[in-house]
């Protein structure tokens, strides 16, 4: 399916959902959909190539191990910044 295809028929699906959806809206969930994509299909090539670093040698799974080990540490530290901003009504 080409991309032209793809974003009319997800353009008709948020139309057909929200009647009163502006073209802002539309746009935005559009977009917001693609960057859902791309996430997860970056999210498993960074997964693919980490397993081939680990699968390599013992010093390839420790180096991967710690990364995953700092990367979920960023996430949980990101998490309690966000949780504390809305809090304290930051950027709200």
């Amino acid at each position: 399916m080409k991309l032209r295809e793809y974003i009319r028929k997800l353009i008709s699906k948020q139309v057909a959902e929200n009647k009163d959806i502006t073209n802002e809206g539309i746009v935005s969930g559009v977009m917001n959909h693609i960057k859902g994509i791309l996430d997860k299909s970056n999210d498993k090539r960074l997964e693919r190539s980490l397993q081939k670093i680990a699968d390599e040698s013992p010093e390839g799974k420790k180096a991967v191990d710690n990364l995953m080990k700092k990367i979920k540490a960023t996430g949980n530290a990101v998490k309690k910044a966000d949780d504390l901003m809305a809090k304290a009504d930051i950027f709200s």
